[in-house]
């Protein structure tokens, strides 16, 4: 299987990844968001591919503080 990763265009810290093939999920405007690459599974992080696996997709933020956490 493959992934596919998308960076949001107007808040680019935010990631999706979608397994290719599938369409966007319900919620996000695939306008919003830039195609950046296609991964195969060995490629991909394996919380990564269980998320979609799992749900359709995976949502994450790159460069978060530990205040968003608490």
């Amino acid at each position: 299987m493959s992934y596919r990763f998308h960076v949001h265009r107007a808040l680019p810290a935010f990631r999706l990844v979608t397994a290719d093939g599938a369409g966007f999920p319900a919620g996000a405007a695939e306008a919003d968001w830039r195609f950046t690459r296609v991964r195969e599974r060995a490629d991909t992080n394996p919380d990564v591919a269980r998320l979609v696996d799992e749900t359709g997709y995976c949502l994450f933020k790159i460069g978060m503080s530990f205040d968003e956490i608490g």
